[in-house]
Order: structure tokens, then sequence, then C-alpha cells
């Protein structure tokens, strides 16, 4: 516990958001589906379909952070996720009409996740 004191304060606000992002992570994995069902009135199919497409643009995403992070830089390209994230996030709680719910699942929020995990994982 001594040495956890020790750590500079940049390790502990990395520790905080990565922790945050798991939080987010498993916690919206288990009520996205039941979300888009009830809230939007979307069939089981098509939610599973919409699913499985976000789970692809999750994979792109975050191939392209990869290459990002690279090329940018880790803090760059952790603020600009982080940025993107909390506007998928918002526009998936508060958004109301299908189209809102598709910007954020196929591009607001797999884009900064995705981007935001790389980061994330790589000063981790």
């Amino acid at each position: 516990i001594i040495r956890f004191f020790l750590l500079p304060r940049q390790a502990g606000v990395v520790l905080l958001l990565e922790f945050l992002n798991s939080f987010r992570s498993f916690g919206l994995r288990f009520i996205l589906y039941n979300y888009i069902t009830n809230e939007y009135g979307i069939t089981d199919t098509h939610a599973g379909k919409l699913l499985g497409i976000k789970g692809f643009v999750d994979i792109l995403f975050g191939l392209l952070g990869s290459i990002l992070v690279d090329i940018v830089g880790v803090r760059k390209v952790s603020v600009v996720a982080l940025s993107v994230a909390i506007v998928g996030r918002s526009l998936l709680a508060f958004g109301r009409n299908t189209t809102t719910l598709f910007f954020a699942l196929f591009f607001f929020s797999p884009c900064g996740d995705a981007l935001l995990g790389v980061g994330l994982y790589r000063v981790a």
C-alpha cells in the first residue's frame, strides 16, 4: 500500500480513468440490449444485429487507435477520445430517436471508447 502512495500523481489519474472506463464498459454491456429494445422499441433480432455491428466497429476503431497512438501520442489521443466518449454516452443516455442512437452506437461511442481504451492500456 505504501508503494501505491509513492507513485506519481499521474499514475493515480490513469488508474482512476482505467477503473471508470472498465466500469462503464462492463456496466453498459449488461444493459445496452435491454435499453435498445425497451426504450426504442427495436426487435430482438434487430438489436442483436445492431450490437454485432457495434462490436465490429469497436474493433476497427481499436486498430485505428493503435496506429494513432503511435503517430500522435497517447496524451492527445486520450484527451480527444475522452471528449468523444462523453458525447457518445450523452447521446446514448439522453437521445430519444433512432438517429441519435445510431450515431452514438456506430460512431461516437466506439470511437471514444476504443481510442480511450488503447490510450489507457498503452499507459498502464
